[in-house]
């Protein structure tokens, strides 16, 4: 069965027969093995299109269509969707190019500096709420194990192989957009193993604590996803590395576009929090960390200094410290 998006309505059933002790962990009892886990994911978006197109009276027609999102008054989403339309031009240079990494450029409208619309990521579910609903959670890949199947099966291979495109994409686009606030409630996972960060309030030259810039490492990189990638020994995480670099330099080759975008877009937005008032030194910095200066193989190197500094980096790990002590983000 293909696996679908639990509803709130089920979360809550579910949290109170955990607390009536009526729900079954994974992998116990005379069954285990032979019984898959209770999941997160329940009702996929195809199906409930399907679904609501049966019940809709406008179903039939044509141009018929669902689409997910959230609409958002009182906040300004100009610099949520700056951020959006970089990512967006990064996923089509990697694409072009056939770098097999992988991106998920939600959309994002502003209507006015005061309200806009969001795409929902649809059969994902953060890590955060992973960790807090799924029965018996203990790290990423038990979960990639009882849900995908066991090591070495084509469904597993395959959710593994998605994690790790998706991990090395993100990881050099958060690098160079300074992507901030990386707790585990921005970090997304989808059905079919892939990642997606969102909400991207704190890039370039801003970050949470008004600027103090606690995470200084690279990119999030925690243990978790390293054990999920099997070590950092481990050929999977080469291939990680590997992926790192030709996504940096496939657009590194492209920077012109890149930081085109950002100059067009400067013009009329120079009062975003991203640009902390002196957008000349966002472009700066963003050019910078291009380094159109070195040679290829100085960059190769460069990039592997990146992973090696983002490796279960302290800073890291004390930033996701205070989210679950703070703000009871997992």
């Amino acid at each position: 069965h293909s696996p679908k998006l639990r509803t709130r309505s089920d979360v809550e059933e579910a949290k109170n027969k955990e607390k009536n002790g009526r729900l079954t962990p994974p992998n116990s009892g005379s069954n285990a093995g032979s019984v898959r886990p209770p999941v997160v994911f329940r009702e996929g978006l195809a199906e409930k299109e399907n679904r609501l197109r049966e019940e809709s009276a406008w179903g039939h027609m044509p141009g018929w269509r669902m689409f997910p999102c959230f609409i958002k008054s009182n906040d300004d989403l100009r610099q949520e969707q700056l951020a959006s339309q970089l990512i967006r031009e990064m996923a089509n240079v990697l694409s072009s190019a056939k770098v097999p990494v992988w991106l998920y450029p939600y959309q994002i409208i502003a209507t006015s500096d005061r309200a806009g619309i969001i795409e929902a990521v649809s059969d994902s579910i953060s890590i955060d709420s992973l960790k807090r609903n799924y029965p018996g959670y203990t790290s990423l890949s038990n979960f990639f194990v009882e849900h995908f199947g066991p090591v070495g099966s084509d469904s597993h291979a395959g959710a593994k192989a998605n994690f790790v495109e998706s991990m090395a994409a993100y990881s050099v686009v958060c690098f160079l957009l300074q992507v901030k606030d990386r707790h585990n409630g921005n970090i997304l996972l989808t059905k079919d193993g892939h990642i997606v960060h969102i909400d991207f309030g704190f890039f370039f030259l801003s970050s949470p604590g008004k600027g103090m810039g606690f995470e200084s490492a690279p990119f999030k990189l925690t243990r978790e996803a390293v054990d999920m990638m099997d070590g950092p020994n481990s050929r999977t995480f080469m291939r990680f590395r590997d992926l790192c670099g030709r996504t940096f330099m496939q657009l590194r080759k492209n920077a012109h576009k890149i930081i085109l975008l950002v100059e067009m877009l400067v013009g009329g937005n120079e009062d975003l929090m991203c640009f902390a008032g002196n957008p000349d030194r966002a472009l700066a910095e963003l050019t910078e960390r291009f380094k159109l200066d070195m040679n290829d193989a100085a960059v190769r190197e460069y990039v592997d200094t990146l992973v090696d500094e983002s490796l279960e980096n302290w800073r890291t790990r004390w930033y996701d410290r205070y989210q679950r002590c703070c703000t009871g983000v997992l």
